[in-house]
């Protein structure tokens, strides 16, 4: 009768804990922030023109002119921190009356920070010189914008990135739809990238990624589900079979151990044993959605970022003009 009770007790722990821990778990929804961080090949922006007009003779021969030129070499090798360093040196060495060749090197250097992903020296480089004050007329205006909005979003500036996208919007209707479907692939807001690419070029080829996707994602609620009512089987769901095999017997044996103490009258054993057998339990409840949301992002970041490269959704590769 004894040993009836308790495993009696037993069960009822273990189904009162079992509905605790996955109605716990449902805090776990199936949302992610990917890391779509893309920087293409050197032959990309080498092979776009320059928005300025090459220098001539007699700057080539200035102090400033063979820094500039040095400067450029530097960048077209992607070696943004030399190249960021001839710049300066060519912006203290530029005469005050040469204005268009300082906006061409404080663009320069704005854009060598970007290229180079430091986002915030970008922005403070940008407001720290005379480009806050440029026109449309700026020759690589529109790249400007881009890059402006890109590192204000980029480093949680929302309100920044608001004005300038404004700007965008209104100078440039077609890149400004382009950034908000890339926003959206970005964020991976799967809402927002139907939405945003309806009745686009890109309509067709986003609903076949979307279902592409759709087809081979996990379901975290799947992977609890199976994990609980047999541990291993939500980690064996998403792929993971050694993990799958290792949560499956260290489950058998602290529920033997704990029915083993039990059986023997060992009871402080067994309730010692029941707990750490409850912790690997729900942890592997939520350590399975845990995994299922991780092989989702992963998947949606190889798909996505090929998907956004093939169609330059990326800002780095709606820019028309390099060094």
């Amino acid at each position: 009768m004894r040993l009836k009770f308790r495993c009696g007790m037993l069960k009822k722990i273990f189904s009162a804990l079992l509905i605790f821990g996955v109605s716990g778990c449902q805090k776990y929804c199936d949302e992610f922030t990917p890391n779509m961080e893309y920087v293409p090949y050197p032959y990309v922006t080498q092979c776009r023109p320059s928005a300025f007009l090459p220098l001539n003779s007699e700057e080539c021969h200035s102090d400033w002119g063979k820094e500039l030129r040095i400067a450029y070499i530097f960048a077209g090798e992607q070696d943004y921190y030399r190249a960021i360093t001839g710049f300066k040196r060519a912006l203290v060495l530029l005469p005050p009356k040469e204005v268009n060749r300082r906006s061409q090197i404080e663009f320069a250097i704005f854009q060598s920070y970007y290229l180079a992903t430091k986002y915030q020296d970008a922005t403070e480089a940008f407001e720290a010189s005379g480009l806050q004050n440029v026109s449309k007329d700026f020759a690589p205006f529109k790249d400007l914008l881009i890059m402006l909005y890109d590192c204000y979003h980029k480093i949680g500036r929302d309100t920044k990135a608001a004005e300038i996208f404004n700007i965008i919007q209104c100078e440039y209707p077609t890149e400004a739809s382009r950034l908000i479907l890339s926003t959206a692939f970005l964020k991976a807001d799967f809402v927002g990238i139907q939405q945003n690419s309806k009745d686009t070029a890109y309509d067709a080829d986003v609903t076949d990624l979307l279902c592409e996707y759709s087809a081979v994602a996990k379901s975290p609620e799947k992977a609890r589900l199976y994990q609980a009512v047999l541990p291993g089987a939500g980690y064996y769901y998403v792929g993971q079979k050694n993990a799958a095999l290792s949560s499956l017997m260290l489950n058998t044996l602290f529920i033997w151990a704990a029915c083993h103490f039990f059986k023997k009258g060992n009871i402080a054993a067994g309730i010692l044993t029941t707990s750490l057998e409850t912790g690997w339990y729900f942890g592997g409840i939520n350590g399975a959605g845990l995994a299922a949301r991780e092989y989702n992002e992963r998947t949606y970041e190889v798909n996505g970022r090929e998907f956004m490269r093939n169609h330059s959704l990326f800002p780095i590769l709606m820019l028309e003009t390099s060094f």
